[in-house]
């Protein structure tokens, strides 16, 4: 597909369905940990185990798909944007744009809901919404000022996590010569309290107490109105201020790769087996030594607050290779003759995404949330991978079912519906 060349295609698009089935499997797998335990995602020290299975697992997920799948999804959701304004400037009476900012708005609902009713403080649909009302503006741009432009976002993302690990640093050295002093017998001042203040401040969003982490678990594990109390003042913070610290750079460089990556034809498989085969190779040269040196890192530090932040210096340009490199795997898969009806299973669930993203959400409120089973904090993290295997074998079969019998899942038609209103699409 050259720059010049419009999307006409009015099928779905197998490479992309697959891509996105694979991935949004593939975020429960992240997502979990989250969900079930309490500070646990980077740090297995804090909760669900850090020996035997529960290392391994930490050390599989950290080695080869940490960010990768929200990547995967991400690239993908670049691309659908691009789709969704082609195919509604032929189909529709409408104006694309009306529908395109309506569209995202929509989503971003979705995602409030996500984050604030189903108690997901992870929550990705809210920063596609958002981020998606700025991606219109790069519509127009070539396959290669795409590329460039995805490139220089993501530097400006590096430089602001470099900044805040500078910060930290000084920070920590500032808490630690304060500590010194008063080891010494010396009065403190004011200037080095607020110091020691600020370090533990710091210190405790990654290894917080054992009487804080209780609380948490507690709260989770009580009821749906405990459980909300305790989880929006997390949301809000994730939607808000980490959202304009990391979240915009994070997904717009990676939608505007979806972009390009569309429009030289790379994600519909048109390009060659020898190009995906690159991407898989490079990827994984880069990405896995990266990562690599991160899980020793990080283990040889005891999982210190400093090793962590030293971490996300290398974290973009690892998650990006190892996500570079399963696009690779994905799409030479895709392009085999061999698996069909497995190919066609993994269509369905990328088919229906969004209701399968969001059912992730309320089936993990009814297992560790006071709504239902309350099992937060109380599995270790390997074990958590037996609720993933059971939702996986859910929406890989209530998905191909659901499609024989409809053209969309339930929540792209409620979709669907808010966005083009009571208009009639033409055919």
């Amino acid at each position: 597909m050259s720059d010049n060349m419009a999307i006409t295609s009015e099928d779905r698009i197998e490479a992309l369905d697959i891509t996105r089935g694979i991935a949004v499997l593939g975020i429960l797998s992240m997502n979990v940990v989250g969900l079930g335990l309490p500070y646990a995602y980077e740090d297995p020290t804090n909760a669900g185990g850090a020996q035997g299975a529960d290392l391994a697992v930490w050390r599989i997920n950290a080695l080869l798909f940490e960010g990768t799948m929200r990547g995967l999804f991400t690239i993908l959701f670049g691309a659908s944007a691009l789709l969704f304004l082609d195919r509604a400037a032929r189909r529709t009476a409408t104006r694309p744009t009306l529908l395109y900012y309506r569209r995202m708005i929509w989503l971003m609902v979705f995602g409030l809901i996500n984050g604030y009713v189903l108690l997901w403080d992870g929550d990705i649909l809210f920063y596609y919404g958002a981020v998606g009302l700025l991606l219109f503006a790069f519509r127009n741009l070539s396959a290669n000022k795409l590329l460039t432009a995805a490139v220089l976002v993501g530097l400006l993302q590096l430089s602001v996590t470099s900044f805040e690990y500078l910060s930290f640093g000084q920070l920590s050295a500032e808490a630690q010569a304060a500590r010194s002093i008063d080891m010494q017998g010396f009065v403190l001042n004011e200037w080095q309290r607020e110091a020691l203040r600020a370090y533990e401040d710091e210190r405790q969003d990654f290894k917080p107490m054992q009487p804080q982490l209780d609380a948490a678990v507690d709260a989770i594990r009580s009821s749906y109105q405990e459980a909300f109390e305790y989880m929006r003042g997390r949301t809000f913070y994730v939607q808000t201020t980490y959202f304009l610290r990391h979240g915009i750079g994070d997904v717009l460089s990676m939608m505007l790769l979806g972009m390009a990556l569309l429009k030289l034809g790379i994600l519909t498989g048109e390009a060659s087996p020898r190009l995906y085969r690159s991407f898989m190779l490079i990827g994984y040269a880069v990405g896995l030594p990266i990562n690599l040196y991160e899980i020793v890192h990080l283990e040889a530090s005891g999982f210190s607050v400093e090793a962590m932040m030293a971490s996300y210096l290398t974290y973009d340009m690892g998650r990006f290779a190892m996500t570079i490199g399963h696009l690779g795997s994905i799409l030479l898969f895709c392009r085999s003759n061999a698996f069909k009806q497995v190919k066609s299973v993994l269509a369905a669930v990328g088919r229906m995404a969004l209701t399968n993203y969001l059912s992730q959400s309320i089936i993990c409120l009814f297992i560790f949330t006071g709504a239902g089973l309350a099992l937060y904090g109380q599995l270790q993290r390997h074990e958590l991978y037996y609720i993933v295997l059971g939702i996986w074998l859910l929406q890989l079969t209530w998905s191909p079912l659901w499609l024989r019998h409809f053209k969309q899942g339930p929540t792209e038609w409620v979709w669907r519906r808010l966005t083009y209103g009571a208009e009639k699409v033409m055919k």
